[in-house]
C-alpha cells in the first residue's frame, strides 16, 4: 500500500509540475499575442478592444483546463487518505506561518490583465492537507469564476514553495481540510 501510495504521489508531482507548464505556456501565448496586437493596432479602437478581450478568454480557458486536470489528480490522492472524521486536536500549519503563506499565495496571483471593477477581492480557498503534509485540491469561492481560477492557479504554482504540517488527531497526523478567507487588492 505504501509504495502504491508512493508511485501515486510520484505520478502527480510530475503531473503537476506538467501542469504548470501549462500555465507557463498560457502566459507566454497570451503576451506574445498581445505584444503582437499591440503591434497591429498602437491606438484604441474596437477591434483591438475585441481581439485583447478574446485573448484573455483564451488564457482563462487555458487555465482552467489545467486546474481541471490538476484537480483530477489531486482527488485521486485525497481518495486513498480522505479528511479525518474524528476530532481533529492539532489543525494542520505552513511551516513558515499562515502569514508567510498568504503572502506567497497574493505574490503569486497575477490579474494583472483583468479590468475588474473593484479595488478588492474578497473569496474564500479550501484544500486538502493529507497526512503526509502535502496540499492538495484548491477550491476557492468567490463571485467571479475567472478571478478564482487564477487564485486556484497561484496555489499549485506556490505549493512546492513550503511544507505543510498535517492536522493530528491524538497525536497522529491526519489528512484535514484547511480553509482561508483571502482579500485580494488590485494595482490599478
Amino acid at each position: 500500500m505504501k509504495k502504491l501510495l508512493a508511485l501515486a504521489f510520484i505520478v502527480t508531482f510530475v503531473f503537476s509540475h506538467a501542469q504548470i507548464s501549462e500555465f507557463q505556456k498560457a502566459d507566454s501565448r497570451y503576451d506574445r499575442k498581445k505584444t503582437a496586437l499591440y503591434k497591429k493596432y498602437p491606438k484604441p479602437n474596437d477591434l483591438k478592444t475585441k481581439l485583447e478581450w478574446l485573448l484573455t478568454e483564451d488564457k482563462i480557458t487555458s487555465y482552467k483546463k489545467a486546474l481541471d486536470k490538476l484537480s483530477t489528480e489531486d482527488k485521486k490522492m485525497i481518495a486513498s487518505d480522505p479528511p479525518a472524521k474524528a476530532k481533529i486536536t492539532k489543525e494542520a500549519e505552513y511551516d513558515k506561518g499562515k502569514a508567510a503563506y498568504l503572502r506567497l499565495l497574493y505574490e503569486a496571483v497575477d490579474l494583472s490583465f483583468l479590468n475588474y471593477a473593484s479595488d478588492s477581492y474578497k473569496a474564500t480557498m479550501s484544500f486538502v492537507v493529507d497526512s503526509k503534509g502535502h496540499a492538495l485540491d484548491a477550491q476557492v469561492k468567490g463571485n467571479n469564476e475567472d478571478v478564482n481560477a487564477f487564485i486556484e492557479a497561484a496555489f499549485y504554482r506556490i505549493r512546492e514553495k513550503g511544507q505543510w504540517k498535517p492536522a493530528e488527531s491524538s497525536g497522529k497526523p491526519v489528512s484535514s481540510t484547511v480553509t482561508l478567507p483571502l482579500v485580494l487588492t488590485f494595482k490599478k
